[in-house]
């Protein structure tokens, strides 16, 4: 993410100041902003990731990269398909692809991740079975997956290990009830403070 967030500020680097990095002209800078989005897409699945994508989405100049396509479905939370994963990582950079302690790549890791995240939208809860053959992984792989984005806070939801199955929480959803719920309080508290002073002017109630 911080490779991201720097190479995006390459890309916005004026060009033939005396005190901006060497950059050669509009190629280089679409090359920074390139590398911008592979870093993007390769990131951790969650928040922070989200709102990174954002900002180069809305970036006009990326609508112009080969690279568009995959930022663009990354993007919109879209399950990204083997073909296309195998064809993005033909364009990257062998320290990209380098394997971690877990036995996967950068890529197989941001890949797994983010259609867990986009899984997480299309389906209130998913057998672990399911949800590993979604993934394209073992079912043990796919339940150890959600449980770090889970405790990481990456994404909302909870494992039955007893049932195997996960179950998806939508933080939309829960903030709007949570809003509801507080306008009903208030509702409720000022219907109150209504009855009392009216109960106050009548002399029902000694006045507070």
């Amino acid at each position: 993410m911080e490779a991201a967030l720097r190479y995006y500020e390459l890309s916005q680097a004026p060009i033939g100041e005396e005190d901006a990095p060497s950059l050669d002209g509009e190629g280089d800078l679409a090359a920074a902003l390139t590398a911008s989005v592979a870093c993007a897409v390769l990131a951790a699945a969650g928040p922070q990731r989200s709102r990174v994508l954002a900002m180069l989405y809305k970036d006009e100049r990326c609508a112009s990269l080969p690279i568009f396509p995959m930022l663009e479905k990354v993007y919109l939370e879209r399950i990204l398909r083997p073909d296309e994963v195998k064809a993005f990582g033909a364009t990257l950079k062998p320290h990209q692809l380098a394997v971690g302690g877990d036995g996967l790549t950068v890529l197989a890791r941001a890949a797994s991740e983010h259609n867990l995240l986009s899984a997480s939208k299309l389906y209130n809860n998913i057998s672990i079975e399911e949800l590993g053959q979604l993934l394209g992984v073992g079912s043990d792989r796919a339940e150890r997956t959600a449980a770090k984005m889970i405790s990481e806070g990456r994404m909302r939801g909870s494992i039955d290990q007893g049932e195997e199955i996960i179950t998806f929480e939508d933080a939309d959803a829960n903030e709007a009830v949570g809003k509801k719920w507080d306008e009903q309080i208030t509702d409720a508290c000022l219907q109150v403070n209504a009855v009392v002073e009216a109960m106050e002017k009548k002399g029902l109630v000694p006045a507070t």
